[in-house]
């Protein structure tokens, strides 16, 4: 009889927990999605441009950026006048509306927007961000903005630094945002990243408190995660060596380390 209910026991614990798991997981799937503001009346960003379509209202750009991951877009008057159509029943002409999807949104002072009065420039990110002198500001093309140190932190201090320019240590998990970061770090020398265990809850978590139990990507370095405790730093290995890799340090350390900015909501 004791056999049983502590069998009982241990599976209720493990239907809790599960259901515990199911509900973090969920919360990510439904967290609420960046915005695309307004950022510069009449005028277009020359940023690489990921993809273009016709839209029929800017609500209808907003979706067709939002599904090629565009960071930024141009919406206006299609520039080709000699392709504008007739409307059967007024006998009007319909000028078509353009959206253009861009993969970056402008970030050095507006240096790449030109005057245009048939287009509206929109942006996930506010029109100013504020990196200081001691980082460096790059887009990561589909995936987000980011600052990285120049000068090194404990994962604290880190965290503090990245918060007062409304920012979190990057987000990392997964294999886009990986790859895309390492570019931007020395080789061999690891940065801090938002992946951490510090409260004894045998889980990994981001920043924004999402588990790693949540996500199918893993970037563990040979024999990582070395401790169930600490946290996690990006390394750029020699060229000679596999791609890049998460690995786990003791949180004082002091290290270089990447804050991602925060769009708009």
């Amino acid at each position: 009889m004791e056999s049983v209910i502590v069998l009982l026991i241990y599976l209720t614990a493990c239907l809790t927990f599960d259901l515990i798991a199911c509900d973090s997981c969920w919360q990510i799937n439904s967290r609420q999605m960046p915005y695309y503001k307004l950022i510069k009346p009449n005028a277009r960003s020359n940023q690489l441009v990921l993809s273009t379509a016709t839209a029929r209202n800017v609500n209808e750009c907003r979706i067709f950026a939002t599904v090629k991951k565009a960071l930024a877009f141009n919406y206006g008057r299609e520039m080709d006048y000699n392709e504008r159509s007739i409307d059967i029943q007024s006998g009007s002409k319909i000028t078509r509306k353009i959206c253009q999807a861009l993969q970056c949104p402008e970030i050095h002072n507006f240096t790449t927007i030109v005057e245009d009065r048939n287009f509206d420039y929109y942006s996930v990110y506010p029109s100013f961000i504020a990196a200081g002198s001691s980082f460096t500001l790059a887009c990561v093309p589909k995936t987000g903005m980011f600052v990285f140190s120049n000068n090194r932190l404990n994962y604290s201090q880190a965290r503090t630094a990245c918060q007062k320019m409304n920012a979190s240590l990057a987000h990392i998990i997964s294999e886009e945002r990986t790859n895309g970061l390492a570019k931007y770090i020395a080789l061999t020398t690891p940065a801090f990243v938002g992946l951490s265990n510090r409260n004894h809850e045998k889980s990994w978590k981001n920043e924004f408190d999402e588990p790693l139990f949540c996500f199918n990507f893993r970037a563990w370095g040979k024999g990582q995660p070395t401790h169930s405790r600490g946290c996690v730093g990006l390394v750029q290995p020699a060229k000679s060596e596999s791609g890049p890799f998460w690995k786990v340090m003791p949180c004082n350390t002091i290290l270089p380390f990447i804050c991602e900015i925060s769009p708009i909501y």
